[in-house]
C-alpha cells in the first residue's frame, strides 16, 4: 500500500513566497495547499487538517498570532512561524500561542527543508489512546467500558462511553462535530442532532454524580471539549 504523502498549509500574502516555497515542498512530494488570507487558511484547516502549517505573521486582517491561536483549539498538529519579524519578543510572542518552530525570514531552501522534516517527525508519533484516565472527579477504563464520578459509578451506554473516551483522549483542544460524527459514530446514522443529543445526556449523568459543571464545554460552531475539573 503506498504511504500517503505529508500535507502542508502555507499562509502568507506575498503571492512570490506562497510559489517558491509550494515548489520547494512539492519536490519533496508533499501535498502543499496555499492560502493567500488568514481567514481563507482558517476555513482550509478546517477542512483538510492539514500534517503541518507554516504561517506568516504579517497578515491583513486576522494577523498570524490570532490564526495559530485558532489552531490550536482545534489540533495539536505543528505550526512553524515563517516571519520577517525577528525580535525576540515576537519569537516569545509565537512560541507563546502555540507555534513549534520559528524561522525569519529570508530563508535558504535546505535549511528551510530540514526545519520542515523535524517538525513532520514529530507530528508522525501516534498519540496513545488513554486505556485508563483519572482525574479529580472522573475515571474511566476502557477495558472493562467503566466510568465513575468521585468513586460513584456512572451507567453509560456503549455510544455515551465511546464518546465521552473520545472526548477525554482529545481533551487537550476542541473536537470538532464533524470529528466526532466521523470518529464515533461507526454508521451513517449520527447527525449534529444526535451528538447535542448524546453529549447533553452524558453532561446530566457526569454532573448529577459529582455536582461539578461545564465539564464538556461546547464550543459554539466549532464542537465540544471535555475540560478535567482542575482546569475549570
Amino acid at each position: 500500500m503506498a504511504m500517503i504523502s505529508p500535507s502542508i498549509l502555507l499562509v502568507d500574502d506575498e503571492f512570490h513566497v506562497l510559489e517558491m516555497l509550494k515548489e520547494w515542498l512539492e519536490e519533496q512530494d508533499y501535498q502543499v495547499t496555499t492560502a493567500a488570507t488568514t481567514e481563507g487558511a482558517l476555513k482550509l484547516f478546517y477542512e483538510l487538517r492539514p500534517t503541518l502549517s507554516i504561517v506568516d505573521l504579517r497578515m491583513p486582517g486576522m494577523n498570524g498570532f490570532q490564526l495559530i491561536r485558532r489552531i490550536r483549539e482545534l489540533s495539536e498538529a505543528p505550526v512553524m512561524i515563517l516571519s520577517a519579524l525577528g525580535e525576540d519578543v515576537d519569537q516569545v510572542r509565537g512560541l507563546d500561542v502555540g507555534a513549534d518552530e520559528y524561522v525569519i525570514k529570508p530563508v535558504s531552501r535546505e535549511p528551510f527543508l530540514a526545519r520542515v522534516r523535524s517538525l513532520l517527525r514529530r507530528a508522525g508519533a501516534p498519540e496513545e489512546a488513554t486505556t485508563h484516565y483519572r482525574d479529580a472527579l472522573l475515571e474511566l477504563d476502557t477495558p472493562t467500558h467503566t466510568v465513575s464520578m468521585a468513586g460513584e459509578p456512572v451507567h453509560v451506554s456503549p455510544l455515551e462511553f465511546k464518546l465521552l473516551s473520545y472526548l477525554v483522549n482529545a481533551r487537550h483542544r476542541i473536537a470538532t462535530h464533524d470529528e466526532l460524527l466521523n470518529e464515533v459514530w461507526d454508521t451513517e446514522l449520527g447527525s449534529q442532532d444526535s451528538l447535542k443529543w448524546y453529549v447533553s445526556s452524558l453532561r446530566r449523568k457526569l454532573e448529577s454524580s459529582a455536582h461539578s459543571h461545564n465539564m464538556i464545554r461546547n464550543v459554539r460552531g466549532l464542537g465540544y471539549q471535555y475540560v478535567p475539573p482542575e482546569a475549570l
